[in-house]
């Protein structure tokens, strides 16, 4: 469980930094050095942003330091005070989750605000999930949307399932079974749990999609592949016991045959994203 946090940590460092794939919560394996903490901090209080932004992630994310929230809190505000964007995220993140600060979501939609004003993909696809949910206090499925379709287009699977949610729903926006399933497909693609699980609902039910039994198996098997496969053994609620009762056999086969060859064409880490 440690290393799958060290490497966890390790993605949400380099999304929040470079801000390309947006933040997923995802553990593909990705490793960063160790730094040099006496010299980042020399260069920190000597004013060079990088340097703060760098010792502020390092505290945040416990890499090389014990992780320590107020610490990271001190240097990433410095930084953020200097619009460097992935101080910012990273300090929304630091509140939204409250590590080792108190947990404070305005604060967070504050600095994810700031982020998103400089087109950060992980604080777009963060601030749209808050403001979709509510959990700052308040929905705003329009803005809701806006954020995350410019997520979604970078490639944030996080974003690209709510994406799917709000048009499968009608959240800010018309409801459009098509484009739901597409951004579905986009954050399945991706190991996306719950995206798996959606797109199969559209496939059985021929929304968006055409209606496709053989489908809609193959990615229920696809989300719950972590769970043993035998019929008796299923959850309750697992679609694919509703599934069997009206497939053939040959189909079923051909659903699981489907599943497995995707695993093998897409197995990236040892656990689907959440």
């Amino acid at each position: 469980m440690e290393l799958k946090k060290l490497i966890l940590n390790a993605c949400i460092t380099l999304t929040l930094i470079f801000g390309v794939v947006g933040y997923t919560k995802s553990e593909d394996t990705v490793s960063t050095p160790d730094l040099d903490i006496e010299a980042l901090e020399s260069k920190a209080e000597a004013g060079d942003v990088i340097a703060m932004r760098d010792l502020g992630m390092a505290y945040l994310f416990g890499n090389t330091v014990f992780q320590d929230g107020l610490k990271a809190e001190l240097w990433l505000l410095q930084a953020a005070e200097k619009n460097e964007v992935a101080s910012q995220a990273a300090l929304g993140y630091l509140y939204e989750e409250g590590l080792g600060v108190s947990k404070n979501m305005q604060a967070a939609i504050k600095w994810y605000g700031k982020a998103c004003e400089q087109d950060h993909p992980a604080a777009e696809s963060r601030l749209g999930f808050i403001l979709k949910s509510g959990e700052g206090g308040k929905k705003d499925y329009k803005r809701a949307v806006k954020l995350l379709s410019r997520a979604a287009a970078w490639g944030d699977a996080f974003a690209q399932a709510n994406l799917g949610d709000m048009y499968e729903k009608g959240l800010g926006t018309q409801k459009d079974y098509s484009l739901a399933a597409t951004w579905y497909s986009a954050a399945a693609a991706q190991n996306h749990t719950q995206a798996q699980l959606r797109l199969a609902y559209l496939h059985e039910n021929g929304l968006g999609l055409k209606k496709d039994l053989v489908r809609a198996y193959m990615w229920n098997a696809i989300a719950g592949v972590w769970e043993v496969v035998g019929e008796d053994e299923l959850p309750a609620n697992d679609p694919r016991r509703r599934l069997k009762k009206v497939m053939s056999e040959k189909d079923i086969m051909e659903a699981e045959i489907l599943a497995t060859d995707w695993w093998i064409d897409h197995f990236q880490s040892d656990e689907p994203v959440q």
